[in-house]
């Protein structure tokens, strides 16, 4: 019995020795100064079938789509024009809308439909390696449904942000958040507490808004031809880019209409007639039944979007808008304040970026932007100067004797001392919303690095106001300064495609003259 009693208490010794070597080794602890970055991504494609190799895209705009659509409804709009009655037109678009974004569109309730349909993305606690001591931005990314909950995402994220604290070993991890990504992480901050953050650092942020949600979910829609002119001027370059083309075609449609002897004004009316019809039934057809698009739905516009979209059936829609009055609630209207709050405990780092003309099709169109947010929602409250246009002398002159002058950028059009964190808060002029400077990843860096809060007054080479261009086949992020504030943006793939076409100007040429 006592050779029996033996066995049973070594058994247990070695089961509870083994158990505490376990539980030290789940609960490593690393404290180096490469602190885990995980970057949260903005808006993902959705696929129809993600994992195929013939997947096909369900969200975004597809340029020939467009054109077909407004291509095949021409005859609808020329009988509209003559006849001042665009229903037609406006039930033949509302139709295609629906076909195309059938497979994409969230159910009434606002979940995402059981089809198969999703982004092309997966992650699990048991694949997660450690692989933060490489400082590698893209280490560990986080990626989610765009139509989904940001406060349903918010629990996965947190369960993400647990196994990269757990999996490296160190207490808090540092987050960087692009676009829409911001809004997935103040939701998640919202629900779940920032204790295990030490550095949130928003770039581009959609949390504010995005027009091109927020005011065509409202119905603020205006037509502005030198503004499209603007748009396509400055992406034409881009070969690939639907944006462009959509716009290219807005161009023709309205010198087609001019054709059938419809001046400027009586288009604008066709433009608002249109809009008001089609717009709430486009939406509905892809876009508005999603609370992820929702989220990027400005806090003044919120209520606004609501009667336009749902006030005709709220009671189809009340599920759905049960879920976006609880992210207003939670996420949106206290957001500002969420943010003063965090910023007692953790490092705050914000970047904007300015220059380009907004997509016109909406109210705002005018303001400073990265080409898809304005830059007063990326800051969270930054003062722009209208696109094309600088601080009048009396707004320079009002700022000297307020004292803020300081926080005005070298090329007056910038005042950052309405933003949310003035002394946390800088921006870039002539970085487009979807490019990424080489530099980019040494500032990030230095932030996540620091031992305490940087400010734009702590390192001369990233101050608060800073320039883009390109020279010499290479790209250069420096401070602005009165030489360079107006250098022009330009990008590498239109000199590369001059090139190509210069060499093949130059082959063809040769053949013809060497012909034998």
């Amino acid at each position: 019995m006592k050779k029996i009693i033996s066995v049973l208490l070594a058994a247990l010794m070695l089961f509870t020795m083994f158990g505490a070597l376990a539980g030290s080794a789940q609960e490593r602890v690393c404290d180096c100064e490469h602190m885990p970055l995980i970057y949260v991504f903005g808006k993902q494609t959705v696929y129809d079938d993600p994992a195929s190799p013939d997947r096909r895209q369900l969200d975004g705009i597809d340029s020939n789509w467009v054109k077909g659509v407004i291509k095949d409804g021409a005859k609808y709009l020329a009988k509209g024009a003559l006849t001042n009655n665009y229903d037609d037109f406006c039930d033949y678009v509302a139709a295609a809308f629906e076909e195309r974004y059938k497979l994409f569109r969230c159910n009434d309730d606002g979940s995402v439909p059981d089809n198969g349909s999703g982004t092309d993305y997966s992650w699990s606690p048991e694949t997660m390696i450690d692989d933060h001591v490489y400082d590698n931005v893209y280490s560990y990314v986080y990626i989610y449904d765009p139509r989904e909950d940001p406060l349903t995402i918010a629990d996965d994220m947190h369960a993400y942000v647990e196994s990269v604290r757990r999996v490296t070993g160190h207490k808090r991890v540092a987050i960087l958040s692009r676009c829409m990504g911001t809004e997935i992480c103040l939701a998640y901050f919202a629900k779940y507490g920032w204790e295990n953050i030490d550095t949130f650092f928003a770039y581009s942020s959609a949390a504010m808004g995005t027009t091109i949600f927020s005011e065509l979910f409202a119905g603020k829609t205006e037509l502005d031809f030198d503004s499209l002119n603007n748009y396509y001027g400055e992406k034409h370059q881009y070969d690939d880019d639907d944006a462009a083309q959509v716009i290219l075609t807005l161009l023709e449609t309205q010198t087609q209409l001019k054709a059938l002897g419809l001046s400027e004004r009586m288009i604008k009316r066709a433009f608002n007639s249109i809009m008001e019809n089609v717009l709430p039934r486009v939406l509905r057809a892809g876009f508005a039944t999603s609370p992820g698009y929702w989220s990027m739905v400005a806090p003044e516009d919120y209520e606004d979007a609501k009667e336009f979209l749902l006030g005709d059936e709220p009671e189809r829609y009340s599920a759905l808008i049960a879920k976006l009055d609880e992210y207003d609630r939670k996420v949106r209207q206290p957001m500002k304040d969420l943010l003063k709050e965090m910023n007692e405990d953790v490092k705050i780092t914000i970047l904007a970026k300015y220059g380009f003309q907004l997509i016109p099709l909406t109210v705002s169109q005018h303001e400073q932007s990265d080409d898809k947010i304005t830059m007063t929602a990326q800051s969270f409250g930054a003062t722009g100067a209208e696109y094309g246009k600088t601080f009048s002398d009396k707004y320079m002159a009002d700022a000297k004797a307020k004292g803020t002058d300081q926080y005005i950028s070298p090329d007056r059009i910038v005042d950052a001392s309405t933003a949310l964190l003035p002394d946390q808060t800088w921006f870039v002029k002539n970085i487009r919303h979807n490019d990424f400077p080489g530099h980019f990843y040494d500032f990030v860096i230095r932030l996540t690095r620091a031992d305490r809060q940087l400010t734009v007054n702590d390192d001369p080479e990233f101050p608060q106001f800073t320039t883009f261009y390109w020279e010499n086949g290479s790209d250069h992020w420096v401070p602005m300064t009165e030489e360079n504030m107006n250098t022009e943006y330009s990008h590498p793939r239109f000199f590369q495609a001059l090139r190509t076409f210069l060499q093949r100007l130059v082959a063809l040429l040769k053949s013809l003259l060497f012909r034998r």
